[in-house]
């Protein structure tokens, strides 16, 4: 039997902390055993309750004190802790190892760098923790600090394909998107959308407010940025497919004109189960990919009138650290809205631009290339305030 250091699993009531927790589970079959000695959730205390009975771990996080006094009396005996205190603790933990990051949105970056300051390995599914905070993160890690893995399905892809041959010889790398719910939809028709149409999303079983950002394509904005700072990629060498099918999830072209291409079933368990053990490939019964899959797949350029957002994403990617930190806090914001039927879905984009043009027009020094975190926190806070309805935000007030 293989022995692992402990797993910590940080959004393990969603979708990507619970396949980890069924990837743990396949892997302990084939002799592969996590000790699983913790569990952070955020509200939905019944599920976590069934993880803490199914995994005995050593502490559980939940957001509020309340939902602490719930699972306390779920599961008895059960070491229970709150909010971002609890998270510290968590990761403080005897015997922590490895830490997945499934948590959802910019609370998920100071548990990065707090894991790999304790010089764990930090698996991450949160795409903030390198769109806000790249640069820490880049630092900490430049420093020896921890180490860090993909579980995004196409940066795992990119990391996979890279594997091919020497930095130097790469030429491009491309990431593919879907399209989303909405790419064979009228342009025109775009604005009364619902939000259970684009819910609905045709691959991936995903989280609302991602599977939002992969019909807008902020969520494949992200993931250039998140392949900027992971393989040290400048942007201009990024490109962007839109694939419906989606078969391939990554490709890179080397000097010689080869492509690499990464293909496999739209199952985040594979590239879970990749990262956790060490980039190895091991059988833990997930379906295959049928070769005919492949017969008349389409790559398309991605068409800047039906995806402005993307462009939005790539302008704060240019600018800097807190114009990435503003897009993704007003983004948060603007998507909830749109879900709660307050903004028509053409409008994510076009606030979106107009908040990021507000913050460079006012903040020029929110570029700076190296950001402190207070720096970063102030631009999603101001963000936040910018995006909701009848902010009266002024510019120059914002430093």
């Amino acid at each position: 039997m293989v022995e692992t250091s402990g797993l910590i699993v940080l959004g393990s009531t969603g979708s990507i902390g619970t396949q980890t927790l069924d990837v743990v589970t396949r892997l302990a079959e084939r002799g592969e055993r996590w000790d699983v000695i913790g569990l952070a959730a955020g509200w939905n205390v019944d599920r976590v309750a069934e993880q803490a009975r199914a995994v005995r771990p050593r502490l559980v996080v939940v957001a509020e004190p309340e939902g602490a006094d719930r699972l306390r009396q779920l599961v008895p005996g059960q070491k229970v802790a709150v909010g971002g205190e609890g998270i510290e603790e968590l990761l403080r933990l005897d015997g922590a190892g490895t830490v997945v990051n499934a948590l959802v949105g910019a609370t998920g970056l100071v548990p990065t760098l707090d894991a790999l300051d304790l010089d764990l390995t930090v698996a991450l599914a949160n795409k903030e923790s390198l769109v806000i905070g790249g640069e820490l993160v880049r630092d900490r890690l430049a420093a020896g600090r921890g180490c860090l893995v993909p579980i995004d399905s196409e940066l795992s892809a990119l990391a996979q394909c890279l594997r091919s041959g020497r930095r130097s010889e790469v030429r491009r790398v491309a990431l593919t998107a879907s399209g989303g719910t909405l790419l064979e939809v009228p342009l025109e028709a775009l604005g009364e959308v619902t939000a259970q149409t684009v819910l609905a999303h045709p691959t991936w079983q995903m989280g609302r407010r991602i599977t939002v950002d992969s019909t807008t394509m902020v969520n494949k904005g992200f993931e250039v940025v998140e392949a900027h700072f992971l393989f040290d990629m400048p942007y201009d060498n990024i490109d962007v497919l839109v694939h419906p099918s989606p078969v391939v999830h990554a490709l890179v072209e080397f000097v010689d004109g080869t492509l690499i291409a990464h293909a496999g079933p739209a199952d985040m368990r594979s590239p879970i189960q990749y990262a956790l053990s060490g980039s190895r490939r091991v059988d833990i019964g997930l379906p295959g990919l049928p070769l005919t899959q492949l017969s008349g797949a389409r790559f398309l350029p991605l068409d800047a009138d039906r995806f402005p957002a993307f462009g939005v994403v790539l302008r704060a990617a240019r600018h800097g650290a807190t114009a990435r930190a503003v897009v993704n806090a007003a983004d948060e914001v603007l998507v909830e809205r749109f879900l709660c039927g307050d903004l028509p879905f053409t409008m994510i984009a076009s606030e979106l631009d107009r908040i990021l043009t507000d913050w460079i027009a006012h903040a020029p020094v929110g570029g700076a290339a190296e950001p402190k975190l207070d720096a970063l926190l102030h631009a999603d806070g101001w963000a936040r305030a910018a995006a909701r309805p009848g902010d009266q935000t002024e510019g120059a007030g914002r430093r």
